[in-house]
């Protein structure tokens, strides 16, 4: 009688054993079918092969224009502009170096457009009443703006990259050498 209750306690064993390996790959299979797919592969990269969902110490930017792969990017939040191109396939022979700072920080949902040379950006163009985003702005278009010289150009970029951008447009007066006065002159001309 001794055996044969150890007979019917293995098998019994047995039988949970394989329904809980049966249960464990039936929910592995459902939470497998639960990933999101993209139906553009090129447009979503990854860092060091992690997931492209941004979590608290990540972030996404889209890249444009002359770059040989442009899509969406997931990256670290300190990353620079160079990280965020060397991502999408480093840049094209007609992008426009001259206009990018490479080295400034980036902000989460960023759009930035790299343009070619000779390209005309749309917050310059001839004939356009445009504001120009001082949070995107590059040197040379913060330049054109009234009253605004090399020095205080890079006063804003280096303000925005320290403080990770402006939240108001009144924060512009924070910046060196920016009273009431250039902040008047400039208030029509800008935005965030």
């Amino acid at each position: 009688m001794d055996k044969l209750d150890r007979n019917k306690i293995l098998y019994i064993l047995i039988v949970l054993v394989f329904l809980g390996v049966f249960w464990g790959w039936y929910h592995f299979k459902e939470s497998s079918d639960a990933t999101i797919h993209v139906s553009d592969s090129a447009a979503v990269n990854t860092v060091d092969g992690q997931n492209s969902q941004t979590g608290q110490g990540g972030m996404m930017v889209h890249i444009t224009g002359a770059v040989n792969k442009p899509g969406v990017v997931s990256l670290n939040r300190d990353a620079r502009l160079i990280e965020a191109i060397e991502m999408v396939g480093g840049l094209t022979e007609t992008a426009d170096v001259d206009a990018l700072n490479l080295a400034r920080k980036l902000q989460d949902e960023e759009k930035i457009h790299i343009p070619a040379i000779g390209e005309v950006s749309n917050t310059t163009a001839a004939g356009e009443n445009t504001k120009i985003n001082i949070n995107t702005a590059s040197l040379e278009e913060l330049k054109s703006l009234p009253g605004v010289g090399d020095v205080i150009a890079q006063g804003i970029i280096d303000y925005r990259e320290k403080n990770g951008g402006f939240k108001q447009l009144e924060e512009l007066k924070d910046v060196t050498r920016i009273g009431d006065k250039i902040y008047e002159g400039l208030s029509e001309s800008i935005t965030i």
